[in-house]
């Protein structure tokens, strides 16, 4: 069998480990195509497959030691996972905290994965290339996608591009994280010329495109994430000639990228998005020819005047000019700049969605949203229980409960109060020090590595801030897509040296060619073999975290195949009820936690006229989570169609009280009341068509 080339096979364990990390890139970028991975049976498989990998990893990896702030970063997420999973005890709906477990845990050990090896120079070059460059092509396809498409408009919710992840944040935040190692790369990371200029033109691509979804929040984090890149990065100079670059090709079709969103219809949608991706591609050919000119001109500057510009303090210069201007130009603009930022946060808070224009930019217009009810809805739930919080993920009970808005979010579109109210004050500790533990490392490492090295630790921080900032104002934290590449971009970040190898590696790999030039094995020099447990204690361990993961991967697998049943048996009531009562049935077995499937059986089985069937899974699904509303409305309208009057307006009253902004609970208790039929499927097809209505694309 012929040898591995050397190019391929890793240069020692602590080289795979980093490689495996490269396959997480290349994982997310597949899972940010589908959907960004959200569905529980998508990121459940992703979770084992990784799993499995960190066990190898750890197993027969021999990285370098690992430091202080590491290990209690590894050890606080490893206790915030098993906080996370003791929820289930006390949470209303303790389906959705065992996936907030399951799903904390996948990115617990991305995040272990990418912290076991050191991120030489070269290493860190090639992560932030890769990432830049897998998250571009994401961004090609689906830019080709949406243009030869025959119905373009199922990519847009309301005029606003959705693909590939199918939220219109979590789309803009995947840009947004790829956006700042290619800025790196393209201001002087990449070391040969037509890569910077490739960066340079991704860059342009990944920018423009999120334009298409008119993300404020992902604007921000871009906003957020530049100045982060700015202050921390040594090469400040080229960073903002590249930023001015990008602003120079980008505004000249930012027109034409927002004025998707004004399309009266489909046919002018068409018309529309073929005039934008147009336009994109125009303006990434002139930034890659502006790229190409910029680097003849240094290729021909000589060596002293290329120092120059690559000096500090001209860096520093060029940015406090910056500053200047939009400071200057902003109060020319808005007033008091201090006012203006005032109104913007308190319109942010609680302006609602009535000032935001329904058609064109909507980036330029007003902030306001829901989500400062959403805010108080969450340090609501945090004050009722602030030590342990009411259940990972169980925001969505409280929420319909003490809401002032006609939303029912599942989540409390911030990451930190989602932790906060979801976990108590011991989730967010345990969550600060993880996520901080790496931060800091990072940070101390700025000042004991060389200029190269500063700059990509600070690409990677900037590119994790950009899903940090992001996520502390929506929910794309529950994208894997996203938060895989950002946990790796910290971790890297964390673990950066300006080591390339030790000695020993050096001269294992001297052996192992010597070998291979004369055909013989030599026994002895493997690099795994110094981790495998010798003593009966290391046994002992070993055979602890074997079994932990086999436990683990077990639970996973129950979990994601509970969810893959609970949407097969959904898609087929219609056309198969028995087959599907058949899977829901099966999926309530698999997760004996979740009332979701338990609530679907007893609509399907009711539609095919077993009415005790109903009542029986309704009353199952409540066992499993008692605040369910709509279960104890469907119970509700069960006792009225078995005549139990009483019964019936109780149940209403208990589903009337968990969700008063629901105005159908009052029209069945009307009808109840008088002694009226009641027909629930018309009342189901009722409330649907009121989300559907929401949430189509755009017609």
């Amino acid at each position: 069998m012929p040898p591995v080339p050397a190019a391929i096979a890793p240069a020692d364990a602590e080289d795979g480990v980093r490689r495996v990390g490269g396959l997480l890139v290349l994982g997310a970028a597949l899972l940010a195509w589908l959907d960004g991975g959200f569905d529980t049976p998508r990121w459940t498989v992703t979770a084992i497959v990784v799993l499995w990998a960190a066990v190898l990893c750890g197993w027969k990896s021999r990285t370098a030691p690992l430091d202080r702030l590491v290990l209690v970063a590894l050890g606080a997420y490893a206790l915030l996972c098993a906080w996370t999973l003791a929820s289930v005890l006390w949470a209303d709906t303790p389906g959705r905290a065992l996936e907030g477990a399951g799903r904390t845990a996948l990115y617990g050990l991305v995040l272990a994965i990418g912290l076991l090896p050191r991120w030489p120079r070269t290493a860190l070059r090639r992560l932030l290339g890769l990432v830049g460059a897998a998250v571009t092509l994401v961004a090609i396809l689906t830019l080709l996608r949406i243009d030869a498409a025959d119905a373009p408009s199922r990519f847009f919710i309301d005029g606003r591009l959705v693909a590939p992840t199918g939220y219109v944040n979590a789309t803009a935040g995947l840009w947004a994280i790829a956006l700042f190692p290619l800025v790196h790369l393209a201001a002087g990371g990449a070391r040969h010329p037509a890569l910077r200029v490739a960066a340079l033109a991704g860059a342009g691509i990944v920018l423009q495109t999120s334009l298409l979804s008119q993300s404020r929040g992902a604007i921000l984090a871009m906003g957020v994430a530049a100045v982060v890149l700015v202050v921390l990065t040594p090469n400040r100079g080229a960073v903002l000639l590249t930023f001015g670059a990008l602003g120079a090709a980008t505004a000249p079709v930012a027109s034409a990228l927002t004025n998707v969103r004004g399309a009266p219809s489909v046919a002018v949608l068409a018309d529309r998005l073929d005039t934008a991706v147009g336009r994109i591609a125009v303006a990434v050919l002139a930034l890659a020819a502006l790229g190409a000119l910029f680097q003849l001109v240094l290729r021909l500057l000589p060596g002293h005047a290329r120092e120059t510009l690559s000096w500090p303090l001209i860096g520093n210069g060029v940015a406090l000019a910056l500053v200047a201007v939009v400071v200057i130009g902003g109060t020319a603009k808005v007033g008091n700049p201090v006012s203006w930022g005032k109104d913007r946060v308190h319109e942010a808070l609680y302006g609602g969605y009535a000032g935001v224009p329904t058609t064109g930019d909507r980036l330029t217009s007003s902030l306001g949203s829901n989500r400062g009810d959403m805010y108080r809805v969450a340090m609501k739930a945090f004050r009722s229980k602030p030590l342990t919080g009411v259940g990972a993920e169980d925001f969505q009970p409280f929420y319909l409960e003490f809401r002032d808005s006609d939303e029912a979010p599942r989540y409390a579109h911030s990451l930190e109060l989602g932790i906060l109210s979801g976990l108590g004050i011991v989730g967010a500790l345990l969550a600060l020090v993880a996520y901080g533990a790496p931060v800091v490392s990072a940070l101390r490492r700025l000042r004991r590595v060389e200029t190269p090295t500063r700059a990509g630790i600070a690409a990677a921080l900037a590119g994790f801030t950009a899903w940090l900032a992001g996520s502390s104002w929506d929910w794309t934290w529950e994208f894997p897509a996203l938060t895989i590449l950002a946990f790796l971009l910290l971790a890297a970040a964390a673990r950066a040296t300006e080591l390339e190898g030790t000695a020993p590696t050096a001269q294992l790999r001297a052996i192992r060619e010597r070998a291979r030039a004369h055909g013989v094995a030599v026994p002895g020099v493997s690099p795994l073999a110094p981790l495998l447990p010798r003593s009966n204690a290391g046994r002992g361990i070993a055979a602890g975290a074997l079994a932990a993961a086999l436990a683990l991967t077990v639970a996973l697998g129950s979990v994601g195949y509970a969810a893959y049943l609970l949407k097969r048996g959904s898609a087929a009531a219609r056309t198969d009820p028995v087959a599907a009562a058949r899977d829901l049935e099966r999926a309530s077995r698999f997760n004996r936690l979740d009332s979701d499937a338990l609530l679907s059986r007893a609509i399907v089985v009711r539609r095919t006229g077993d009415e005790d069937g109903w009542r029986r899974n309704l009353e199952q699904a409540l066992d499993r989570s008692p605040k369910d509303w709509f279960a104890q409305f469907e119970l509700g309208m069960a006792d009225a169609r078995a005549g139990r009057r009483t019964e019936a307006l109780a149940a209403l009253r208990l589903a009337a009280r968990l969700n008063p902004e629901q105005e159908l609970i009052g029209d069945v208790v009307t009808l109840v009341r008088r002694g009226r039929t009641v027909n629930p499927t018309e009342i189901e097809v009722t409330m649907a068509n009121g989300l559907k209505a929401r949430l189509a694309p755009t017609q």
